[in-house]
């Protein structure tokens, strides 16, 4: 059965695209990256960050420094970024059918906090941090070691590639979200356990996965 379910951030809750594209592209003016437009998919949709960043043209060491860069400058923006429609009310059934909700994001835990703060979103239990652009399995793994959590009690609701391999690397179940920033297309060709194009499917989805295990 479904004990705890963590939820991305970045595209999965929150509409940030624009703002990080903004970011990205101040820092791609100043050395010389390919600047992402308002309509450019190419970058983002199917690719892998190894992919993204050849696309745009960013060498490997500079990966980190621009990591922080984006994610210092986003605080700046968190007044002005969005919900993701339906998700509020998805958290607020999961929160009410009484299961833990927490967050894992390669962002800073401050900038999710100020967004929830700022939204009056106050169901989450837990905020992690996964530090690296590559390591998410990683936070996933400690997560469950702190709350002695076995992987199949899990469910990992975010909306890239990346997403599904962490949570295959973990054992916990991955839901893709279509609303996001990888194409369901692209998420369905590695096989995600389920793929939603709405939050009201997320509901779904729990309930085949305890199916499952009944």
């Amino acid at each position: 059965m479904i004990r705890h379910i963590i939820f991305d951030f970045d595209g999965t809750i929150v509409h940030s695209r624009p703002l990080i594209s903004k970011i990205y592209n101040r820092a791609a003016q100043k050395h010389g990256y390919r600047p992402i437009r308002e309509d450019d998919q190419g970058p983002f949709a199917g690719h892998s960050i190894t992919q993204r960043r050849k696309a745009l043209g960013i060498p490997l060491y500079r990966m980190p420094a621009l990591g922080l860069n984006v994610v210092l400058g986003y605080h700046r923006g968190i007044e002005n970024l969005e919900v993701k429609p339906g998700i509020g009310e998805l958290i607020d059934q999961l929160h009410e059918k009484g299961y833990p909700l927490s967050i894992i994001s390669s962002n800073l835990e401050r900038n999710i906090r100020a967004f929830l703060q700022n939204k009056g979103i106050d169901h989450f239990e837990q905020i992690r941090s996964a530090r690296s652009l590559f390591g998410k399995h990683r936070a996933i793994r400690s997560f469950l070691k702190r709350n002695d959590l076995k992987a199949e009690e899990v469910l990992y609701i975010g909306d890239e590639l990346r997403d599904i391999k962490a949570g295959r690397r973990t054992g916990v179940h991955v839901v893709s979200a279509a609303w996001g920033y990888d194409s369901l297309e692209s998420m369905r060709r590695i096989s995600p356990d389920f793929t939603v194009s709405r939050p009201t499917e997320v509901l779904t989805a729990i309930q085949r996965f305890d199916a499952m295990t009944t």
